[in-house]
C-alpha cells in the first residue's frame, strides 16, 4: 500500500511542475506588458490650448523610442451639440481636410478637438494609443 502511494506521488510531480511553470510564465507575460505609447499634438503641453498652437505645428508626436504615429482621425464638437467628423489621416501630420475644418471653426467658442483611432508603428509592429481631447477657444475667466 505504501509503495502505491509513493509511486502515485512520484508520478504526479512532473504534472505539478508543468502546472506551476505555466502559471509563472503567465504572470511574467502580464508583468512585461508595456503601457500604450503616449501621444500628443506637438508643442502643446496641456489639454487646454488655442487655435494658434494647434495650427503652428499640426502633427502628432510620441515619446516612445522607435514609434511614430501612422494613422489617426480627428473630430470636433462645441457645447451646442454640433459635431463634425471623423476625418481620417494616414501619417502623423494633419492633412489638408483636417486643417481646413479646424480653420472653418476657428471663430467658434469652446471647441473640443477629439483625436482618436491613433495607430503607431513601433518597431514594425502596430500599436494603439488612447484617444485625446483638447479644448480651445475657451471663454476667458471672469474678470479678465
Amino acid at each position: 500500500m505504501i509503495q502505491r502511494i509513493f509511486l502515485l506521488a512520484i508520478l504526479s510531480l512532473p504534472a505539478l511542475a508543468v502546472s506551476a511553470q505555466k502559471k509563472k510564465s503567465k504572470k511574467d507575460a502580464e508583468a512585461n506588458v508595456l503601457p500604450p505609447p503616449r501621444v500628443w499634438i506637438a508643442n502643446i503641453p496641456a489639454y487646454a490650448t488655442s487655435y494658434d498652437m494647434i495650427m503652428a505645428n499640426p502633427l502628432l508626436t510620441t515619446d516612445s523610442p522607435g514609434c511614430k504615429v501612422s494613422l489617426f482621425s480627428i473630430s470636433m464638437s462645441i457645447p451646442d451639440g454640433t459635431f463634425y467628423g471623423p476625418m481620417h489621416c494616414v501619417g502623423n501630420t494633419m492633412n489638408e481636410t483636417q486643417r481646413a475644418a479646424i480653420e472653418r471653426w476657428k471663430d467658434k467658442k469652446n471647441i473640443t478637438l477629439h483625436v482618436q483611432d491613433i495607430h503607431l508603428n513601433c518597431h514594425e509592429t502596430d500599436a494603439t494609443s488612447p484617444a485625446l481631447k483638447y479644448t480651445y477657444n475657451t471663454d476667458p475667466a471672469p474678470g479678465k
